[in-house]
């Protein structure tokens, strides 16, 4: 983060331009880019909040909540200070504060999370982890999809504030069933099935989870591409349609047929299967459209400095989708991170840890290079790293130890 953020400053020691930048800095204006920025800057700083609740070593929730708060706030300035001093570069008050808030938000999530995940050790599961650390974080990234979806998340230029731009994309949203992603039917279909198995470990089985569920989806889907128009996004009715529709499909299988499958794989084998599917998922949301690159010079310019540089990819950007993506990262990976922390692949050895998931995370993102159209960015693979390591730090801290191994001993 404080690489990024400080690479390529050209720092200038002239003391009256940096007066003239700290002025400027104490009294922001609004604009589209704080904004994006402002979104931004609570993505990677609720990520510092994860990392410090989950790595601490004391224990004492409250005090590391206040202190991973404090170290926000203190970096954002020292962040800010230095920009300060840099003639290409625009130091605000606007980022400090989001800076800090998304530090105490980050951190506090991670602690209510810790306290429902140790809480629930005794009871029943599927997985032998909540299905809260599994429905929940793949949930959100779906959702994180339905608001800046994939190829689609450029804005169009605009003059107006949010009201405005959302007033003229609601005029012209339309059905355009060229433009939707089919691969949208595999990924949300997997998130109404989660979401029912989520509802019936917490509550039993009830013949009206999955109407329930789709009902609940279908407002949040619909609130998150009515957003697009705020957001300078086309808003296209097709795609709330397919996602909502691939969510009840998916609610409806799970209401259908959990029950059998449970049955069906037990232990190990259930761990099995479900490390396979949601590897399978993972490669879908990397790999989506699945069409190859074939022209060298596309593939040799994607090894390039700047794509080494985590986050310098993203800081070029002034999107929604910049700062969505983090997050969206980082949700997708941590379940995997939890799954593993109690059904490891091997119960010895380096197949016992978070390297097999490393490995596939890494070769994942190297394979963007041979997707059209997708890039690759280390800063993904970071993330998903990050997410794992998460994952699995927080299940373990509550208590879960390995039941097996999901292959072999």
């Amino acid at each position: 983060m404080v690489l990024a953020t400080l690479s390529q400053l050209d720092l200038s020691p002239n003391l009256a331009d940096a007066a003239v930048r700290l002025h400027r800095a104490l009294v922001p204006s609004l604009e589209w880019r704080d904004a994006v920025d402002g979104l931004r800057n609570l993505a990677l700083f609720a990520g510092l909040g994860v990392v410090w609740v989950t790595t601490s070593a004391t224990g004492n929730v409250r005090r590391e909540i206040r202190v991973a708060t404090l170290t926000s706030l203190l970096l954002s300035t020292i962040i800010e200070a230095c920009q300060v001093f840099s003639p290409i570069r625009d130091a605000s008050l606007i980022d400090v504060t989001t800076d800090t808030l998304g530090g105490f938000a980050g951190a506090m999530g991670t602690a209510l999370l810790i306290i429902s995940v140790r809480d629930a050790r005794q009871k029943r599961s599927y997985l032998g982890i909540p299905m809260l650390l599994f429905a929940g974080p793949y949930a959100l990234a779906s959702l994180c999809d339905a608001l800046t979806p994939l190829f689609q998340s450029v804005g169009s230029p605009g003059e107006g504030g949010p009201v405005e731009e959302l007033v003229m994309r609601l005029q012209d949203a339309h059905v355009d069933w060229m433009a939707t992603d089919i691969f949208y039917v595999p990924l949300f279909l997997a998130a109404g099935f989660l979401l029912v198995a989520l509802a019936r470990e917490r509550q039993g089985r009830a013949a009206s989870h999955w109407a329930a569920i789709t009902a609940v989806a279908a407002l949040a889907i619909s609130i998150a591409h009515v957003a697009h128009g705020a957001i300078r996004l086309p808003v296209r009715w097709s795609a709330v349609m397919i996602q909502v529709a691939s969510i009840a499909v998916g609610a409806w299988s799970a209401d259908r047929w959990l029950g059998e499958l449970t049955q069906r794989w037990r232990g190990s084998a259930r761990a099995r299967a479900t490390l396979v599917a949601y590897a399978v998922l993972l490669v879908v949301w990397a790999w989506r459209p699945f069409l190859p690159e074939t022209r060298s010079e596309i593939i040799a310019a994607q090894l390039n400095a700047s794509a080494f540089i985590p986050l310098a990819g993203l800081a070029e950007r002034v999107d929604t989708f910049s700062a969505v993506h983090v997050a969206q990262q980082f949700l997708l990976y941590f379940p995997l991170g939890a799954l593993l922390a109690v059904w490891p692949i091997r119960k010895t050895g380096a197949w016992s840890t978070l390297w097999p998931a490393v490995v596939m995370t890494f070769i994942i993102e190297l394979g963007h290079i041979f997707i059209f159209d997708r890039t690759f960015d280390v800063t993904n693979a970071l993330v998903a790293c990050a997410a794992l390591a998460t994952g699995w730090t927080v299940v373990r801290r509550c208590g879960y130890r390995p039941y097996g191994a999901a292959w072999g001993r």
